[in-house]
């Protein structure tokens, strides 16, 4: 694979950090592993934010309404 055809690869999908590594030549690995790590671990932070929101209230909801005067 080409490097630009791999950039090209990681832009599409939203800026996925690129990186040319060596397992043999020790090129880059940690840092890619550090870089993939820390992302993951800020996307986890990220939904923690959005799943403490209770439920929505519907204030347009038709259960409660009435044909009728309710006195």
């Amino acid at each position: 694979v080409t490097q630009k055809r791999a950039m090209s690869w990681c832009q599409s999908k939203g800026n996925v950090p690129y990186f040319e590594t060596s397992a043999k030549e020790a090129i880059n690995v940690e840092q890619a592993f550090q870089t993939i790590a820390k992302n993951a671990l800020q996307q986890e932070t990220d939904l923690e934010l959005y799943s403490d929101f209770p439920d929505p209230i519907k204030i347009d909801s038709d259960v409660n309404r009435y044909d009728g005067c309710n006195c």
